[in-house]
């Protein structure tokens, strides 16, 4: 079967991954016909795929993106096209598939970086809703928004989880893990968060929570990793910003030499870095929000972020209590089971057949 995919968010730091990972695990299945969108050189560098390529890189959400779209439609005709996002064509029809992350410009507009993200979200998922012939979400947690922002029960949404690649595993090898140290420059003993620095993500909640966790563990340091999306101020004692870290062996090492994971996050689509630091072995602290729990299962300790002595309290006994971080580390290694690439891109194959099948 002969599919048509939107890779030009393929260096997003979330939905960029989603596209490399699952373009990853089509290529090894000899019936899918994969044509891919985007930026050929940027294909290239990320898939190794050089052919099927069709140069499209027209900004995302741009009026050049729809009428790109609109040209389209002699070359694709009657097979799938899937974008994995909320921005579909809007001026002329496909064999649609769409992938929705989550709502974020709508649950939570404060965080947006443009004015008037949420109503063109909320429009363009009004548009999914009517054209797409299926729809994925990545989380139940999302469904659930879904269906409770737009009013309507039991909608025809296909919940496939994300998976965690491979390179976010535990690592043995002590000299690697000091010559990444060393290169970034990270303290003995950490907490770290790994995520974009948005204020949905709730940075300045993490920031004062660890703050006070020094008035209790004067030793404790915070490593932050992250592209910087709104201005946080990092300078502070013993917090350490690194900026984005793009090889994911060394950000596994990070991973690998922190004591603890800290999401205190508002809002998620599903979360990620919660499960490649349960991967890593690394205990996991984070927001009692649904994505959190649905994604992080039994293994992660889950706070409140209305409660900072709630708060610093997890991320005190996570540091110096051994059974509790043991289990926690214990209890992640048995959640992840439930996710991988492969999983994902054979439960996506079976929605496309599907779909040729209508």
């Amino acid at each position: 079967m002969t599919i048509f995919f939107d890779a030009r968010m393929i260096e997003h730091p979330g939905i960029g991954r989603y596209i490399r990972c699952l373009l990853t695990e089509f290529k090894k299945q000899k019936e899918i016909n994969l044509h891919l969108l985007g930026n050929k050189i940027l294909i290239g560098k990320y898939l190794g795929i050089n052919e099927n390529i069709i140069d499209f890189d027209y900004p995302i959400y741009s009026t050049q993106e729809q009428l790109g779209f609109l040209h389209l439609k002699k070359i694709i005709g009657s097979n799938i096209l899937h974008i994995p996002h909320y921005n579909i064509p809007v001026l002329t029809n496909f064999k649609l598939v769409a992938t929705i992350h989550d709502l974020i410009h709508i649950v939570y507009p404060q965080g947006a970086s443009k004015k008037f993200a949420s109503v063109y979200m909320k429009l363009m998922v009004e548009r999914v809703l009517k054209k797409a012939k299926k729809i994925i979400c990545v989380s139940n947690s999302t469904k659930n928004s879904l269906e409770k922002i737009y009013g309507e029960k039991n909608l025809n949404v296909n919940v496939i989880y994300e998976g965690v690649e491979e390179n976010f595993s535990q690592i043995n090898d002590t000299t690697y893990l000091f010559r990444v140290k060393e290169k970034y420059k990270l303290p003995q003993k950490f907490i770290l968060y790994v995520g974009s620095l948005r204020r949905h993500k709730n940075i300045k909640m993490l920031l004062e929570s660890f703050s006070k966790l020094r008035e209790r563990l004067p030793d404790a340091s915070l490593v932050v990793v992250g592209r910087l999306s709104h201005h946080f101020d990092f300078n502070k004692k013993n917090v350490l910003y690194i900026g984005e870290v793009p090889d994911d062996k060394e950000l596994a090492a990070i991973y690998n030499l922190s004591c603890a994971f800290c999401n205190l996050s508002l809002y998620e689509g599903f979360g990620l870095t919660v499960l490649e630091a349960q991967q890593c072995g690394t205990p996991v602290v984070c927001s009692d929000i649904a994505p959190h729990l649905e994604i992080g299962g039994n293994g992660v300790c889950a706070v409140s972020v209305q409660a900072i002595d709630h708060i610093v309290d997890a991320l005190y006994n996570v540091l110096i209590d051994d059974n509790l971080r043991n289990t926690l580390i214990q209890k992640g290694f048995e959640n992840i089971y439930r996710f991988n690439w492969a999983d994902t891109a054979n439960k996506t194959t079976a929605i496309y057949k599907e779909l040729l099948m209508d």
